[in-house]
């Protein structure tokens, strides 16, 4: 284990070191242009294996693996062969229970089918078999947290910083509250370290020459081809083979492997997130991104050329399964964002440029709606959230554990997250400056839940606004000019008083909102002053107090104890 624990360090420090060529410049272009193209963000890393040069594009970026996952099972798996701890040749009998929680060619056996462990390794990676995946996972513990531990100790030890799998396939039982377990689905991972395992496969630097040899063998019978080898020049050379693994769920598409050639050898890992092609065809436009960046890199490392385009309807909602509830993904017209505004993106006066694409780009809307959502006669509630500088809606619910929090206070209502300008230094909120912006998103939001078969009437009833940090900005334009001060209720306030502050106090004094506002060292003038220029009245409704926690932890930390002062009309159990 020493030696593999060193073989890794060293493919490892080939990766993270590499110089980036000059001349990849306009192979970045490319595949910048074709990310616009068919929309979804993309990371991408690769390594021409007989020069050493590596080209990565959000390489370090972690992403849903889908399927991919199953290739380090696979590596977990033949490490555990080698061990003597697992006997490739030993049989597994297909149960009812084990059907029901995968799905697959064994799905349509009969209970009592038999066949051997081998094989349900051959099926997880060549038909990705999630019924196969099961029962492999299966046998590598007797816990389900020990399954886990051996792929992802495993994949620590060989050097891998950001590669995890989070769950047995299809078993809600076992899905944690986690934020990666919520956000990333069964695995997480990033290009660079696909590369790095798929590098180490190839130099026979995992566990011994024979096992690594015969992982490469049935990485090469994959059946689902439609990406990294699609658009590959193969009956142009002499020998061609992709040793490969992929995965397609929805928004997220990813593939990785090695493409084995007379005229290159080369470790690949496309990941694409936030892809709004919902269709399972070969054409569905995530797929045809993928495929347009494999060819497009094998075009830069080789000299060759070549390749065509896509649509999509981007208001198809991608639903993901989580404890309490699911939350869903689509793109907007009426979203903050794209903005004329920010046509040609943002320059700082620092400097600091933020380029339309990605930042100023994406139109997406991510809700979540509980498990025991109720609708009235009046319409349902609605809690929307403005995030902060350098932040994105998917990394909010990745980490301010939102959806957890109106779970745990049981909350009657449907969390909304737009993006705002993303992973930028920049609090302008695009269309929620413009009158009636907020009530816009809102009739879409609403229009896509019916849709969606999540409510019967396109209705809202009461709301409350959340902000954090720069999304004070999109709150503050909201409660002043978006058109739904009828419905607002509350304005939560997550260290997030920087200007506007006009606003907010002729939202308080004109109606019977409230405030709830905490905050940090730096914003204390901001709200003492503001508290102490409300008349008595008034001032009983904006509720602030210092915060106790640092800056980015003020989410978390107030959002289950504001949502439990609200009324008991936005629960759905009595309160205790």
């Amino acid at each position: 284990m020493k030696n593999l624990c060193l073989s890794f360090l060293l493919v490892t420090l080939m990766i993270t070191t590499a110089t980036a060529q000059p001349n990849q410049s306009a192979l970045l272009s490319e595949i910048q242009r074709f990310e616009r193209e068919y929309g979804g963000h993309l990371g991408v890393t690769a390594k021409n294996l007989r020069t050493g040069e590596v080209f990565g594009y959000n390489a370090s970026e972690r992403f849903p693996t889908a399927s991919l996952i199953k290739l380090p099972v696979m590596v977990a798996y033949y490490h555990m062969v080698h061990e003597g701890k697992l006997d490739p040749k030993s049989t597994v009998t297909l149960t009812a229970a084990d059907k029901k929680t995968g799905s697959g060619v064994l799905e349509r056996l009969d209970n009592g089918a038999t066949i051997t462990l081998q094989d349900a390794v051959n099926l997880m990676i060549t038909l990705s078999d999630n019924t196969a995946t099961n029962l492999v996972l299966d046998r590598m513990g007797s816990t389900h947290t020990e399954r886990l531990a051996q792929v992802n100790d495993l994949m620590v030890r060989i050097g891998l910083k950001n590669t995890r799998l989070l769950n047995r396939l299809y078993s809600w039982d076992t899905k944690q509250r986690t934020p990666e377990g919520i956000r990333y689905g069964i695995g997480v991972s990033t290009p660079e370290d696909m590369v790095i395992l798929s590098e180490a496969i190839y130099k026979k630097a995992l566990i011994d020459p024979a096992s690594s040899e015969a992982m490469i063998n049935v990485l090469k019978g994959q059946f689902y081809d439609d990406m990294i080898p699609r658009l590959l020049p193969a009956s142009e050379c002499k020998t061609f083979a992709v040793a490969h693994k992929s995965g397609f769920v929805n928004e997220t598409k990813t593939d990785a492997g090695l493409v084995l050639s007379d005229k290159l050898d080369m470790a690949i890992g496309i990941f694409i997130d936030k892809q709004p092609d919902h269709g399972e065809g070969i054409n569905n436009t995530g797929i045809l991104l993928a495929a347009h960046v494999s060819r497009a890199i094998w075009n830069y490392f080789t000299g060759s050329t070549g390749y065509g385009p896509g649509r999509v309807n981007a208001a198809d909602v991608d639903w993901n399964m989580m404890p309490g509830g699911r939350w869903g993904i689509w793109r907007s017209p009426v979203a903050p964002f794209p903005h004329h505004e920010r046509a040609n993106g943002y320059t700082r006066s620092d400097g600091t440029l933020y380029p339309y694409s990605p930042h100023y780009a994406d139109s997406s809307i991510v809700v979540f709606v509980p498990n025991d959502l109720r609708e009235s006669a009046d319409g349902v509630n609605m809690i929307v959230h403005f995030h902060g500088h350098l932040n994105d809606n998917m990394g909010v619910l990745e980490k301010y554990m939102l959806p957890q929090a109106m779970e745990d206070e049981h909350i009657n209502a449907i969390l909304v997250l737009p993006q705002g300008p993303y992973r930028a230094r920049d609090s302008f909120c695009g269309k929620m400056e413009d009158v009636d912006g907020l009530k816009h998103l809102v009739e879409d939001v609403l229009s896509t839940m019916k849709r969606e078969g999540v409510i019967k009437e396109a209705k809202v009833h009461e709301m409350v606004l959340t902000a954090h940090s720069g999304g004070y900005h999109p709150a503050a334009f909201c409660v002043d000019r978006g058109g739904m001060n009828d419905h607002i209720t509350h304005l939560f306030l997550f260290d997030a008083f920087y200007g506007n502050l006009e606003y907010f106090r002729n939202w308080l004094s004109s109606g019977t909102g409230i405030i709830e506002a905490a905050y940090t060292e730096h914003l204390k003038e901001e709200h003492t002053g503001f508290a102490a220029g409300l008349d008595s009245l008034t001032a009983m409704r904006f509720h602030v107090r210092p915060s106790t926690v640092e800056h980015d932890e003020v989410p978390q930390t107030y959002m289950r104890p504001w949502l439990r002062t609200l009324p008991d009309e936005w629960k759905t159990v009595e309160s205790h």
